[in-house]
């Protein structure tokens, strides 16, 4: 994929500074850049690696920072946080992500799984990063419990459904899920084809009712 897109200079200006060999790029900026669409144009842009490479990335990327990592933890989230302003865009990397909820426990591994299942976008000069997979974005807003950017991401899966797959397996593996909310979540793939998105009033009902 090809892109020009008002992200350009400050995805330039990362990898000229930080590479692009240990973080691979999330979020509503990483649907913008696949052409998905999105209710409001992303506010920042959200960079993801694994623990052990946050010092590193910090220090490469120290030109633009806003502050020091720090460890971060909330009623889901767990993570090491810190910001950048690079090319009129606030960045924020986070390392060593993990979510808990519904049941679930997802651990993000970038180098294992995100990187090399991900979607290489290439621009006009060359540089190149890597958007998460679809599989990422689909398990973490579920999580989350973001039914309007889950029925987002599913119609974008659904386009090729079958090159997801590898991805949804390989998250799936590596992480606890219990089977029925995995069935749960396939089942919403599945549905996509025959244009069945009551699946999503369903799911928002089912999260309300549980908190």
């Amino acid at each position: 994929m090809t892109t020009q897109l008002p992200l350009h200079d400050a995805l330039t200006q990362i990898v000229q500074a930080a590479g692009n060999d240990l973080w691979v790029t999330g979020g509503s900026a990483a649907l913008m850049l696949r052409g998905l669409p999105l209710a409001s144009s992303p506010r920042d842009l959200d960079l993801y690696c694994d623990d052990e490479d946050g010092a590193e990335l910090h220090h490469r990327l120290k030109q633009y920072a806003l502050n020091t990592p720090h460890y971060s933890e909330s009623d889901i989230y767990r993570s090491t946080l810190s910001h950048y302003a690079v090319g009129g865009w606030r960045v924020e990397l986070v390392a060593g992500f993990q979510v808990a909820a519904m049941g679930c426990r997802y651990r993000v591994e970038v180098k294992e799984v995100l990187l090399p299942l991900g979607e290489a976008v290439t621009f006009g000069d060359g540089e190149s990063i890597t958007l998460v997979p679809l599989a990422h974005e689909l398990w973490f807003n579920a999580l989350r419990g973001r039914a309007d950017r889950v029925e987002t991401i599913v119609g974008g899966m659904s386009l090729h459904r079958e090159k997801h797959w590898t991805a949804m397996n390989a998250i799936e593996e590596r992480n606890g899920f219990p089977n029925g909310y995995v069935t749960q979540v396939h089942n919403w793939i599945n549905q996509e084809e025959g244009g069945d998105r009551d699946w999503t009033l369903k799911y928002a009902s089912s999260l309300q009712a549980g908190r």
